[in-house]
């Protein structure tokens, strides 16, 4: 698949096949793609927790919060939640280019799931002390992103946005995600 083709397909998924697991190794290769992508100063900062058993993944997911923009949806119900996660932890100590790094390493995560045929959606709104326990976040790290993974259990439908860009369900179920025109996006030089 050309990068722009695995761009377009690639959609925060919500709903998963629960019971079609992911192998550990299969996360692993996940973050070996990460492993290889640029990072600053190459000073390789961040540490990954692959989540994939049952009883752990049963821990991790009352802890996240899913979708804002859908204020009636609790989240995904049992049989669709997701049969796997990476942690991605971050140094407690700040240094400007972190931020960037977790932006790089996540969509090299993700685009290498879904290459591989699973759906994944990047989660930053959690109770970190406690995901912290329950993905064992070494000393010195804080839990800064939770990457839910899985077969899609679900429909999206990428399509422009006219007017607002809030995802919605429509009366089929289906999850659209609104994205702007090329056009909205493009800063031209000022002379």
């Amino acid at each position: 698949m050309k990068f722009h083709d695995l761009a377009e397909a690639n959609r925060s998924v919500r709903r998963f096949r629960e019971n079609e697991r992911i192998a550990e190794q299969q996360l692993l290769k996940f973050i070996d793609s990460a492993r290889l992508a640029p990072c600053g100063a190459n000073l390789q900062l961040l540490r990954f927790t692959p989540v994939t058993e049952r009883k752990h993944c049963s821990r991790i997911f009352p802890l996240l919060k899913w979708a804002g923009y859908l204020e009636e949806w609790n989240g995904p119900e049992e049989g669709e939640r997701p049969p796997a996660y990476i942690v991605i932890h971050a140094p407690i100590e700040e240094r400007r280019h972190i931020p960037v790094d977790i932006g790089i390493a996540a969509a090299y995560v993700v685009l290498a799931a879904r290459e591989s045929g699973y759906g994944s959606c990047m989660i930053m709104s959690f109770d970190e002390n406690l995901i912290e326990k329950a993905a064992g976040t070494p000393e010195g790290y804080h839990p800064f992103l939770v990457i839910a993974f899985g077969v899609p259990g679900e429909e999206t439908v990428l399509e422009e946005a006219d007017g607002g860009i809030r995802y919605y369900r429509d009366a089929k179920d289906r999850h659209h995600v609104p994205k702007l025109a090329l056009y909205k996006l493009i800063v031209p030089v000022k002379d």
